[in-house]
This record gives structure tokens, C-alpha cells and sequence, in this order.
């Protein structure tokens, strides 16, 4: 009769902590509990607790432990994928939370969750199947909006140095760039003309061919922040306007 109790008290403090997310001393409950009864370890409600407070304690410990629950619970309930969907959601591995979520019912969730990994037609064919005409629609105007062009800012680049920076939207550095490349374009004009041909190879090799190809790399770079910025823009008016809600209904089920 004790040892059922203990055994029962044991749980009844590692629940606990889980419930209140004290995770670094939950996981070392579970760890204590399983030592002692490895036969408990089939269970997966207790299994998932464990390895999720071991994730929020140590990620890759974490990761490993999810590893092997799916190896030892091929059967594992779709709720219990959902949870540790979450714990990647929180930590950023949005790809790894996809996949889990896809075996589960959490549509929803799955559509936020390829919005974030940057997969805005995944995430359109998700709400499509739900029918939520609202996030489609939002989708939608996202994809028609126009995008700065990588290939269009590195050819104004060619064109004309720094052109590629001020139409992805840096236009100090497309200033500086211009400039640095009409400073070197003059003193290879200035060798030239005073026949100092070495020096004129040396500006074209050293400093012209450098910022010249800087440029066209520079506006291609400037291109994709801007894109990036204004994908994190709208991903965020998606996330506090749609998400928010979602996310704690998850959590508190």
C-alpha cells in the first residue's frame, strides 16, 4: 500500500511542476520516477511530460527524447503530437512543428505554422481545405503584392552602381556604393591618362572590380531584407489579428 502512494505523490509533484512550467525541476521528477519504474515509461501522457519539460531545460536532449517516443510509441495520440508541435513552434523550428501537426487534426495551427516557416502557398492550401475565407483572402493580397526583384536590382547595378540599392530601399548605401565606384572609376580614368597602366590595372583589379561586384551583391542582399522586412511585417499583423487566440486555446487544452 506505501508504495502505490509514494509512487502516486512522486506524479502528483512532477505533474505539478509541468502545470506551473517549472521545467528544470519537473524533467529530474520524471527522470527520478522512471529510474526507479522503468515499466512507467509506456505511458505516454507521462513520456510526453517528460520530454517536453526536458526540451524547455535542453533542446537537444529534448529533440532526442521526441526522437525516441516515436520510436517507442509508433501509436502516439494526435494530441500529444500537437504538444510537442508547440515546444518547435516556440523554439522557431517551424519545419519540425509542420510535421507533426500534419498527423493531427490542428489545420489551423498547421496553416500558422507553414506561414511562419515562409511557405504562404502550403499555408493558402491548409486554409482552403478549412474553407477560412478571411486568412485566404489575407494570403492572397500578400502574394499579389509586389515584391522587390533580385534579378531587377542586380542588373540597375550593372547598369549603374548603387541604382540596385536605392530601388531595393538602402538608399545610403546605394549613395555609398556610387560613390565608391566613381571614385575608383575616376582614378583608373586618371591613370589612363597620365599612361600609368599599371597603376590603372592595379585600381581596376584591387579597388574598381571589387566595388563594382560589391554593388550587384549588395543590391541583392538589400532586395531580400527588404522582402524579409515586410514578410515579418505582415506576419506579424497575421500573428496578433488571427494567431494569438489560436495559440492559447492549444495550450490550455
Amino acid at each position: 500500500m506505501l508504495i502505490p502512494f509514494l509512487l502516486f505523490a512522486q506524479f502528483s509533484l512532477a505533474d505539478s511542476l509541468y502545470a506551473h512550467n517549472h521545467f528544470d525541476v519537473a524533467y529530474v521528477e520524471y527522470e527520478r520516477i522512471f529510474f526507479f519504474h522503468p515499466e512507467l515509461e509506456s505511458n505516454s501522457q507521462n513520456r510526453i511530460k517528460y520530454a517536453i519539460s526536458l526540451f524547455h531545460h535542453d533542446q537537444y536532449r529534448g529533440i532526442k527524447e521526441f526522437h525516441s517516443i516515436f520510436n517507442d510509441l509508433p501509436d502516439l495520440d494526435p494530441e500529444f503530437k500537437a504538444e510537442m508541435a508547440m515546444c518547435y513552434l516556440d523554439s522557431g523550428y517551424y519545419y519540425e512543428a509542420s510535421e507533426l501537426l500534419v498527423q493531427t487534426n490542428e489545420k489551423k495551427l498547421l496553416g500558422f505554422t507553414y506561414l511562419f516557416d515562409n511557405r504562404p502557398y502550403s499555408a493558402r492550401e491548409v486554409f482552403v481545405s478549412i474553407e477560412d475565407e478571411v486568412i485566404v483572402g489575407q494570403i492572397n493580397s500578400y502574394l499579389c503584392k509586389p515584391k522587390k526583384s533580385l534579378r531587377t536590382a542586380a542588373l540597375l547595378s550593372v547598369v549603374c552602381p548603387g541604382a540596385g540599392e536605392i530601388y531595393a530601399g538602402n538608399a545610403r548605401l546605394g549613395i555609398q556604393d556610387f560613390l565608391l565606384n566613381l571614385g575608383s572609376g575616376y582614378l583608373i580614368y586618371n591613370a589612363v591618362k597620365q599612361k600609368k597602366y599599371i597603376d590603372a590595372v592595379l585600381v581596376f583589379s584591387l579597388l574598381f572590380n571589387r566595388f563594382y561586384l560589391g554593388s550587384i551583391q549588395n543590391a541583392q542582399e538589400s532586395a531580400e531584407k527588404t522582402n524579409e522586412k515586410s514578410r515579418q511585417t505582415w506576419l506579424n499583423q497575421m500573428e496578433n489579428r488571427y494567431f494569438d487566440d489560436l495559440y492559447q486555446k492549444t495550450l490550455n487544452r
